[in-house]
This record gives structure tokens, C-alpha cells and sequence, in this order.
């Protein structure tokens, strides 16, 4: 009998661990992550969107921001061999467009991007990249030197592109470096589509006279002008917005007519470490919690139709644009960039 019981006991064991795989213990599933190279700079509004990405998916996200997009397109680029990124999140659509022309974005076409969208040039036909929000420029001025160094010599607000060109203003320009940063290369060229290449370096030289300096670094532009250490700049509403409602910085600004409605997109970096967490974030960006976020808190304009324009800007309806080419743009850029060196001096 006890002969019987431990045969029975021994073929019960044999069988659990045949079941549990040989006596080792399942393994335990990992979480997963994605990793988002970003330039927007709003810490609340990348928590907000990447918490709920998790909260949806289960999916951890890990942020790297940075500065400047020329500098993200540039640390792509030299991680080709080992991608470290998963997505590049945030970008005009001419940079996602050059690094897929170098064959470092991995196409996806979203199934949640609409054929209104498709036509309206919000997503790439190819699936390069996911426009999921888009910028206007400004002018923009610190109003504590203007009131006192200008407006006390009869010069008015600047409100067009000509006005920053006055000989008032000399000196007292900061822009940003289009060698380095996303808004330098949209401010340049948004003059060429506006006015033909030629007249746009005849702009581009007479503006110069008045720069007082180019900051390799865009968002230095707003912190240099809201600190006083220049009295007018053009930069990206947004961050106009930003500094004025939520930083009380003393700034006001001027949508200059016409101007550029650029594209800002998402994209896959091709080779990354998780490539189908990557997808999803995409599908994620364009849904109307994530531009929600970032229209109430960044100011950025969001092109799902069913969130409102950001507080206190016109609606993108309300701009008067400029046909502004994005192939061209991404075409042209090292030969625009070398050509603004020349005419700059930079």
C-alpha cells in the first residue's frame, strides 16, 4: 500500500514539473516601454499626454527632451546603427521628411488618420510622419521696452513682416539660428514663399542689419526678449502665449499676414526598441485627449476638428497663409541654410 501511494505521489510530481516546465518558474512578463525624443519643452503637458498613454496601454514612456529639433535629427541620425528612440514626437514635417529620405523612419500609416486629413496635408501619404498638431508664427515684443525705447520715439508696433525691417529696430531683434533650430528655418523660409527667393534675400540681408543676435538654442528667443535683452523677435505663437498667460512675462504679439500654419508630426524611428509601442503612440496623438492637453496648456493648434483653438490666438481658419512647401522645404534646407550663412555673416 505504501509502495502504491509513493508511485502515485512520484508520477504527480514528474507531471507538475512537466507542466511547470521542467521545475523553472514561469517567466514574468515584463513591462514594456517606449522611448520619445521631443522638443516640446512643457513638462505638465508631456506628463499629462504620456500618463494617459500609459494609463490606456500599459506602455511606459520615457521622455528625452530636447531643445532644439536640428539637434534631435542630428542624435538620430548619428544612432542609426542602434536606434535608442522609438518615436521623435514632435517636429515640422520637413525634418521627419529628410530623415526618411535617409531611410531612419519606419512608415506607418495610421488607421485612425481620415482621408479630410490625407487632404489637408496633416499626414504623409507614405506614412513618414503623423501631423498631429500645427504652429503659427508672431511677432512679438517685451511691451516694458517698447513702451519706454519706442513707443516715446513714435515708432509703432511691429505687426508685419516689413516692420521689424525699420531702422528703429536696430540692434534690438533677437531671432533664432535656422542652422540649428526648426523656427529659424520656418521664419526664413516662410519669407521665400511669400515673396520669391530673391526678395527674400534682399529681406533677409536688410533684417539682418537689425539682429541683434541669433540663438542656437529657439526657445532662447522668447527668454532673451521677455528678459529685455532685446525688444522684438518672430517666434512661434505658442510659446509667445505660453511666456505671456502662464509665465506673466510683459509681452504682447502680432500675427503677421501672410504667414505659415507649419505641420507638426510624429514619427517612428526605424530600428527602435519597440516599434509596435511606437505605433501605438502614434494612433495615441491623435486622439483628442492628447491635443486637447496640449492646446489648453501649450497653445498649440490641434488638427483634430474636434478640439478648440488654443485660448487667445485665431483659429487656423483665420490665417491668411502663405503656400508654404514642404518638400521644397526639406529639398532645399542645406542649400537655403548655406545661402543664409553667406547673406547672414553666421
Amino acid at each position: 500500500m505504501k509502495t502504491h501511494t509513493a508511485r502515485r505521489l512520484a508520477l504527480f510530481s514528474l507531471a507538475a514539473i512537466s507542466l511547470l516546465g521542467g521545475g523553472v518558474p514561469p517567466a514574468v512578463a515584463q513591462p514594456q516601454k517606449i522611448v520619445v525624443y521631443t522638443v516640446i519643452p512643457d513638462a505638465e503637458v508631456n506628463r499629462r499626454i504620456n500618463e494617459e498613454f500609459t494609463k490606456r496601454t500599459g506602455i511606459q514612456v520615457e521622455v528625452l527632451n530636447v531643445p532644439a529639433v536640428g539637434t534631435v535629427a542630428s542624435r538620430i541620425r548619428g544612432e542609426k546603427d542602434r536606434p535608442r528612440g522609438d518615436v521623435f514626437a514632435a517636429a515640422p514635417v520637413d525634418f521627419h521628411a529628410a530623415l526618411a529620405k535617409d531611410g531612419l523612419i519606419e512608415l506607418y500609416k495610421s488607421p485612425l488618420v481620415t482621408a479630410d486629413a490625407l487632404k489637408a496635408g496633416y499626414a504623409d501619404p507614405q506614412g513618414a510622419w503623423t501631423g498631429w498638431y500645427a504652429m503659427t508664427t508672431c511677432i512679438f515684443w517685451n511691451t516694458d521696452r517698447f513702451n519706454k525705447e519706442m513707443a516715446t520715439k513714435g515708432v509703432g508696433k511691429p505687426s508685419s513682416w516689413d516692420d521689424l525691417l525699420k531702422p528703429a529696430y536696430k540692434d534690438h531683434v533677437i531671432l533664432a539660428n535656422p542652422q540649428t533650430s526648426a523656427i529659424g528655418y520656418v521664419l526664413l523660409a516662410t519669407q521665400i514663399f511669400r515673396s520669391g527667393e530673391e526678395k527674400a534675400w534682399a529681406y533677409t540681408r536688410e533684417l539682418n542689419k537689425n539682429v541683434k543676435q541669433y540663438t542656437p538654442s529657439a526657445p532662447l528667443t522668447v527668454s532673451l526678449v521677455a528678459q529685455g535683452e532685446g525688444t522684438a523677435g518672430a517666434f512661434w505663437l505658442a510659446d509667445v502665449l505660453n511666456a505671456k498667460v502662464n509665465g506673466k512675462q510683459p509681452l504682447d504679439f502680432a500675427v503677421p499676414s501672410p504667414n505659415v500654419v507649419n505641420i507638426w508630426a510624429a514619427s517612428i524611428i526605424k530600428g527602435g526598441p519597440n516599434t509596435e509601442g511606437a505605433r501605438k503612440y502614434i494612433d495615441f496623438l491623435l486622439s483628442e485627449y492628447p491635443q486637447e492637453i496640449n492646446s489648453t496648456l501649450g497653445f498649440r493648434h490641434p488638427l483634430n476638428p474636434k478640439v478648440a483653438a488654443p485660448a487667445g490666438a485665431p483659429s487656423l481658419a483665420e490665417i491668411k497663409q502663405v503656400a508654404y512647401d514642404n518638400t521644397w522645404a526639406t529639398d532645399n534646407m542645406d542649400r537655403v541654410r548655406k545661402q543664409w550663412r553667406t547673406e547672414s555673416g553666421q
